[in-house]
């Protein structure tokens, strides 16, 4: 299939690979050049939607939209989040009548909000808490509307939590991998709450399913498994085989005891999709052996 990939990051990178690895044409739309990517890339501005729409004249099967600001410690409020929700907007009435087959858009399961149990795409309400997933279910919603009487099939998927290679070093996994190589001091500010962390080539393989399986709109990109950062960090200080900098009085449970894992029930694991990894082999990845 020829299929356009918006966004050339973290976890664009990933499912572009496990992409092309398929045969499909690949054809990424990204501010910058990404060097792990093979594929053609062109270069513009998603804001300068005049000429993002000239990249459609490449007459794509399928458009996955994974591009969204991310940066840690700035992403949760900031304002361009409202320009990123007006672009998937404008996206999705682009795709209405055009040859477009299939549009893939990543959400995240910020959208839910504070949980005390699994979610469930489809079923759990969202209960966003800030401007980023806020405006993550206005996109969403927009969509979900525009496309509704449109050929085009319509897949929302929310993301948990990723991680792998080449990752934000100031995400936690990799933060918690320097620090213990390095031997600085680690601070976790939450150590009951349950995490779903899903590596970016299971993300990728997800997204290969969806193609060829008839799902809702609306699926969740997890695990179904849930650990908490103490957890994860145990698990990397086993196979880094040394012990962290961790002040003993932070190796007890507290913090919001708030569950932020995707249900089993999900869309995605009715079908008969399953993740790969393990939290071990995962982690054997993210750190690069």
């Amino acid at each position: 299939m020829k299929i356009l990939v918006i966004g050339n990051g973290f976890l664009a990178a990933s499912i572009v690979e496990r992409l092309e690895s398929e045969g499909h044409k690949i054809l990424i739309f990204s501010r910058t050049q990404n060097s792990r990517i093979q594929s053609q890339q062109i270069l513009g501005d998603i804001f300068d939607f005049e000429k993002f729409l000239e990249v459609l004249a490449w007459k794509p099967q399928v458009v996955i939209h994974t591009a969204w600001i991310t940066t840690p410690g700035v992403y949760r409020d900031d304002l361009s989040n409202l320009q990123y929700a007006e672009f998937t907007t404008n996206l999705a009435r682009s795709m209405h009548d055009s040859d477009v087959e299939h549009l893939i858009i990543l959400g995240t399961c910020a959208e839910y909000g504070k949980q005390v149990g699994p979610s469930t795409a489809g079923f759990t309400i969202p209960s966003p808490t800030t401007l980023y997933a806020q405006q993550k279910i206005v996109a969403f919603h927009s969509a979900k509307e525009i496309l509704r009487d449109s050929h085009v099939r319509f897949t929302w998927a929310r993301v948990f939590y990723p991680y792998g290679p080449n990752q934000d070093q100031r995400r936690l996994i990799p933060r918690l991998i320097s620090s213990i190589k390095n031997g600085e001091p680690i601070v976790l500010a939450d150590t009951s709450s349950i995490y779903d962390w899903i590596t970016t080539r299971d993300v990728a393989l997800a997204i290969s399913w969806v193609l060829t399986h008839n799902l809702p709109i609306e699926i969740d990109l997890g695990t179904s498994i849930g650990f908490t950062n103490l957890e994860i960090l145990k698990a990397l200080e086993n196979l880094l085989q040394t012990k962290s900098l961790l002040p003993p009085e932070k190796t007890h449970n507290f913090g919001l005891s708030e569950v932020f894992v995707a249900s089993k029930n999900s869309p995605l694991f009715t079908s008969g999709w399953s993740a790969k990894d393990s939290i071990s082999v995962g982690l054997e990845w993210a750190i690069g052996r």
